[in-house]
């Protein structure tokens, strides 16, 4: 373990963080390690927090390597948050500094989603059947093969953009819209966003011989029935401690974006040793050493089933629902683990969290989306993030996967989170005009 007083780690980031972030940054500084950032350069973080602050793009993974070597940091760490893209980049950066992380490999498994169903295969995790698709053709082939109804998604995507379900043997030119909407979509996120396709020579260095496309390669799988949960687990040296499990809500299909979160998920005794020691296995089968994990598993009528699989802490409300059910910060921990530190934790639940995403139900140009100030400074309004921006335009599936915001909030039990929350929404004032420029 480095206790040198004089530690250096490197934070990795797409986008600026929340107000519980910099306090974790905060805290860490306190305990004398020095904090370099490493990002896009697409936003201005807090004055005072990173002794270096350091741009590049950062779809350019081999350039982003060579232009970190030329500045001739030492490094004892390297953390990353939510930016599900960047963790390639991440394991690598761990790999030429020489240290704690997961290796390059296990980074891109848990990264395409084609490669992590490989990996499910090969050490028998239980997983939907799976096709890989570059055409559309493919996947209409492919669907008529594994069976109605079923998935397809991107293989480099998240949040659920681009994923929609194929329900019966449909002909070409009545899903050919939806497939062309979701590419489109996609490739605006590989060009504005956190979504992007690997060079050949990039791959190679993830320890993968053939070219993916993140972008535009799909996957078509079984569909499995049944509600859904998240796990955010600490690994830090093989060692599994899940922090928060969560129910989410999805919208119905065709589409898949997630409408709400409930954290912490309860179940009978037997049902939760069943997901715990599911999520344990999927860990150790894809050899995830050191970082933040965030899985998630569909209880099917058969049992849990692993659907997602990341080396990152789940996004968006998940750090502030750990965070407000636990007290544990995650980006504090990721930190912690980075460093190599040991870490040790007493688990009690502190309350519960109640999240809903502002989705939009029609197209259209946002012109007002606010909640008023005493909503922004009710103690039990945990979380507000308004996204989108007065002006721009806004669309649901299958136009396009886009969002407002969210807001989460807390209560003593789950009946009075959902009451608090119903309140809030309540209050948030909306208004998206219905004719588009």
């Amino acid at each position: 373990m480095n206790t040198r007083m004089d530690r250096h780690l490197l934070i990795v980031t797409g986008s600026d963080y929340t107000d519980q972030v910099y306090s974790a940054f905060e805290k860490i500084k306190a305990e004398g390690v020095r904090l370099s950032l490493l990002s896009d350069g697409l936003f201005t973080p807090r004055p005072g927090i990173f002794d270096l602050e350091l741009s590049y793009d950062l779809r350019k993974t081999s350039e982003v390597l060579d232009f970190l070597r030329g500045k001739n940091l030492r490094l004892d760490g390297v953390a990353i948050k939510t930016s599900e893209w960047l963790t390639p980049l991440v394991a690598l950066i761990s790999k030429q500094w020489d240290v704690p992380g997961n290796t390059p490999r296990t980074a891109f498994l848990c990264r395409s989603k084609y490669h992590m169903r490989l990996q499910m295969e090969q050490r028998d995790i239980s997983a939907p059947r799976f096709a890989l698709c570059r055409t559309f053709d493919a996947i209409v082939r492919a669907a008529a093969s594994i069976g109605f109804p079923c998935v397809a998604k991107p293989i480099g995507g998240n949040s659920s953009s681009g994923t929609f379900l194929i329900e019966s043997d449909v002909r070409s030119k009545e899903l050919l819209p939806v497939y062309e909407n979701s590419i489109r979509y996609l490739k605006q996120l590989a060009v504005a966003d956190d979504m992007f396709a690997f060079s050949e020579e990039e791959l190679s260095l993830f320890g993968i011989s053939d070219y993916f496309d993140l972008v535009t390669d799909y996957l078509v799988e079984e569909f499995i029935p049944g509600p859904e949960i998240s796990i955010d687990s600490m690994v830090h040296r093989g060692e599994v401690t899940p922090l928060g499990i969560a129910e989410q809500v999805r919208m119905a299909p065709p589409y898949f974006v997630q409408e709400a979160e409930r954290m912490p998920f309860q179940c009978r005794s037997a049902l939760m040793e069943e997901i715990l020691a599911l999520n344990r296995r999927t860990i150790e089968a894809f050899e995830i050493t050191d970082s933040p994990v965030h899985l998630e598993i569909i209880l099917s009528p058969s049992g849990p089933r692993v659907v997602e699989l990341a080396c990152r802490i789940g996004a968006d409300n998940i750090h502030d629902a750990v965070l407000q059910t636990t007290g544990y910060s995650l980006m504090y921990e990721a930190m912690k683990i980075a460093l190599g530190e040991p870490r040790s934790y007493s688990m009690e639940s502190r309350c519960h969290t109640a999240m809903q995403y502002l989705l939009p139900r029609s197209s259209g140009i946002v012109r007002r989306l606010s909640f008023p100030r005493q909503v922004q400074i009710d103690p039990d309004v945990t979380e507000i993030k308004l996204s989108a921006k007065v002006g721009s335009p806004i669309a649901p599936p299958p136009l396009s996967f886009d969002f407002l915001g969210y807001v989460q909030v807390r209560g003593a039990t789950r009946s009075s989170a959902e009451a608090k929350l119903r309140e809030t929404l309540e209050q948030l004032e909306i208004v998206i005009s219905k004719d588009v420029p």
